[in-house]
């Protein structure tokens, strides 16, 4: 599995989760000796995140992961987002439909995949790397950065040295703390038990088949989560003020699960129970020396919408090429520093809508608590995830970054959640395209994901002598599309140079200027491209 010295890698990774794991994969995968450090002694054996959206997905395609991604993920097929109700089999109180599972604008479905799985496929594919370990029961206790490298001290007296961190330590981050990172949230919104627990209702909820379900009564909410659609399922108990997880026995919760299923006569075996905190927050700063956070360490996001795992995966595909070009090519290390600046307002984003994803769960329950089921039904049916999110999955849009802007504005936009207008505007994720290749029918993403790429137009051919640095792929030639041109706003003389993260670098939208593509990508890397 390791053909590195273990205790003085390039980067260490300190957060065996999802984060982790992907960032140590996509690290090897460039040629970077990583270790990855976990405090736990394997992988998580306990679902927590379960939502994998669009862009994730695609992400994943990429990587070459997707196909077994989806052998562990729930058939979405019949089922809706969420089912509202008097206990789970109890009157139905609405429902918020699965709007747009499938979309012509990306090749992938969001999934319904337990952290558990991702997490076993990820360590698969990063047992495969001979420039990887990751290794298990590794207590980091502190780490002393500088400019130049760090050494991560663990509870064994066992020391690492490596020229990076990559801090994946969750959301309560022991490595941000101790080195005075300050982060920016609402504070504390409610404190939680988490139960995996094994309980056959699936046939009992045929017609009512769904991902997600609140169970609600004038004295209780409970939140179900199905995990296999049969019998193995999720329950998040809210904690009321003054109350612990301590004070919640396995009996306990096993109680009030049998009086919020509604079923009293299923058995039920209670397999684990987690304590944990909903509090939103995104750290101030991202970067201290050669110390990156990555993951919940970095942004923490309310389950309500279940965008925090994926927001942590696609920060982790944002920086691992540009660390990687730092340590492998002799890239300038502020082309590191564009990790924060393009991810941490996107992150801020979808803070702020998942935290009103909660406020209006808050509001439901609330409504319920003073018997008024009228404003409970008219609640769930103006919920905010009746939308698509096409916008906040597929429009993400950075305003400045490594890439060179070209001067044009986004396209108006009344709805930036569920509304999405493909664009080849840089800063923003290259649109897919259905095309011709070699006779078979594919997607343009499926071009990315290694080093830069050139998409020229059919009269674009004059680029291939100046992209020498790059891969050049012309329509009519390398690829058959008779909407690409118009879809990324150039001309048949123009092309588009797209980052190794599917992410618009620059547009030359008529073959016209002074820049090349590989100048581009000689600016990206020297940090050349900021105003």
């Amino acid at each position: 599995m390791m053909n590195i010295d273990k205790n003085n890698p390039d980067v260490i990774v300190v957060g065996g989760g999802p984060c982790g794991l992907f960032a140590g994969l996509l690290l090897a995968r460039r040629g970077v000796r990583c270790v990855v450090l976990e405090k736990k002694d394997g992988i998580s054996t306990h679902p927590k995140a379960m939502g994998l959206s669009r862009r994730t997905s695609e992400i994943f395609r990429q990587t070459g992961l997707l196909g077994h991604i989806e052998k562990g993920s729930l058939s979405l097929e019949g089922r809706c987002l969420g089912v509202w109700s008097k206990s789970l089999v109890g009157e139905e109180l609405g429902r918020v439909p699965l709007v747009d599972a499938t979309s012509p604008l990306t090749p992938c479905t969001s999934l319904h995949c337990p952290q558990t799985w991702t997490e076993h496929v990820l360590f698969e594919a990063l047992k495969l790397e001979p420039l990887a370990t990751v290794e298990f029961g590794v207590d980091v206790q502190s780490v002393d950065v500088t400019s130049t490298g760090a050494r991560v001290l663990c509870a064994d007296g066992n020391t690492f040295v490596s020229d990076w961190v990559v801090a994946a330590d969750g959301a309560g981050s022991h490595l941000r703390r101790s080195l005075g990172i300050e982060t920016d949230g609402p504070g504390d919104l409610g404190h939680f038990v988490n139960t995996l627990f094994r309980a056959n209702y699936g046939p009992h909820l045929q017609e009512r088949k769904a991902l997600l379900y609140q169970a609600l009564g004038k004295d209780f909410f409970e939140f179900f989560v199905a995990v296999n659609g049969t019998d193995l399922w999720l329950m998040h108990h809210f904690l009321q003020p003054g109350e612990t997880a301590e004070d919640f026995s396995a009996a306990r919760i096993k109680e009030i699960i049998v009086q919020a299923s509604g079923l009293p006569d299923e058995p039920v075996e209670i397999l684990g129970m987690s304590p944990w905190v909903m509090s939103p927050k995104v750290a101030k700063s991202w970067r201290r020396d050669r110390l990156l956070l990555a993951g919940d360490a970095a942004a923490r996001l309310s389950p309500a919408g279940g965008l925090g795992l994926n927001n942590g995966l696609q920060g982790v595909h944002n920086l691992a090429w540009k660390l990687a070009a730092v340590i492998t090519e002799g890239a300038s290390e502020s082309l590191v520093d564009t990790y924060e600046l393009e991810r941490r307002p996107a992150a801020q984003r979808l803070m702020q809508n998942t935290n009103r994803n909660a406020d209006e769960i808050f509001v439901i329950v609330a409504a319920a608590m003073r018997d008024d089921w009228a404003a409970v039904r008219d609640g769930i049916s103006h919920s905010r995830r009746n939308g698509s999110g096409l916008g906040q999955d597929l429009g993400v849009s950075y305003e400045e970054g490594a890439f060179l802007a070209d001067g044009t504005e986004p396209s108006p936009c009344e709805d930036p959640i569920n509304d999405y207008h493909p664009s080849g505007r840089p800063g923003g994720r290259a649109p897919h395209l259905e095309i011709q290749k070699a006779g078979n029918k594919t997607s343009l993403l499926d071009f990315f994901g290694e080093g830069f790429v050139l998409l020229a137009g059919r009269a674009a051919g004059a680029f291939r002598a100046a992209s020498q640095q790059v891969t050049f792929l012309q329509n009519g030639t390398e690829f058959e599309a008779s909407d690409f041109e118009q879809t990324y706003g150039i001309t048949s003389a123009g092309a588009v140079l797209v980052r190794p993260d599917g992410f618009v670098a620059a547009r030359f939208a008529d073959g016209s200027g002074s820049e090349t593509p590989d100048s581009v990508v000689s600016r990206v890397s020297k940090s050349q491209f900021l105003a």
